[in-house]
């Protein structure tokens, strides 16, 4: 999962790394015990300061509590797609190309967002809860471009467009060599 040089390893990890938000942290390091310990890590905190005011304070923690869920998620979806998609190759026979894989992943993804987006939106409407959300998926999805103010709202009104997030991700690469590991 970690380590293999499979194809489903390479590319999941690689779009992983695709929307982490590297200008403000570095993409971890990805170990197994990075993946079993992931529901307990934490991105870096922000400084506080006596003299900077609360509302600022406020945006600098969601903006670190956003990037550990961002990291969060993105652990624990590659890694179970990871293990599904080894699952389907050895159990099944099933060689899966680059853009199937892309695809599989695009999808795990949007509809982790999408339910963040519902939750926000529809059934938790706290401001401080939209904030977070925000904070979680506003840098990966600034990483493939513009991004509407609205989006939060807009895009629960109508799932196509939140699919459209995302979906320049799933432009497929030259295809690459299929790995041996099981």
């Amino acid at each position: 999962m970690i380590t293999c040089n499979n194809r489903p390893t390479r590319v999941i990890w690689q779009l992983a790394r695709e929307i982490w938000p590297s200008q403000t942290y570095n993409w971890p390091e990805i170990s197994l015990g990075l993946i079993l310990e992931c529901g307990t890590i934490t991105s870096p905190r922000g400084d506080t300061h006596p003299n900077i005011p609360q509302v600022e304070q406020n945006r600098r923690t969601h903006h670190t509590k956003g990037a550990t869920c961002l990291i969060q998620i993105t652990l624990i979806e590659s890694a179970h797609l990871i293990w599904v998609l080894q699952c389907e190759r050895v159990i099944r026979g099933i060689q899966h190309s680059d853009g199937e894989i892309k695809a599989r992943w695009i999808h795990t993804i949007n509809t982790r967002l999408t339910d963040y987006k519902i939750t926000a939106t529809k059934i938790k409407r706290e401001k401080e809860f939209q904030n977070l959300i925000k904070a979680t998926w506003e840098p990966a999805l600034q990483i493939l471009g513009e991004l509407p103010e609205d989006w939060l709202y807009s895009a629960s009104k109508n799932r196509s467009s939140v699919l459209n997030f995302l979906i320049v991700l799933a432009i497929p690469h030259a295809p690459e060599r299929v790995g041996t590991c099981n």
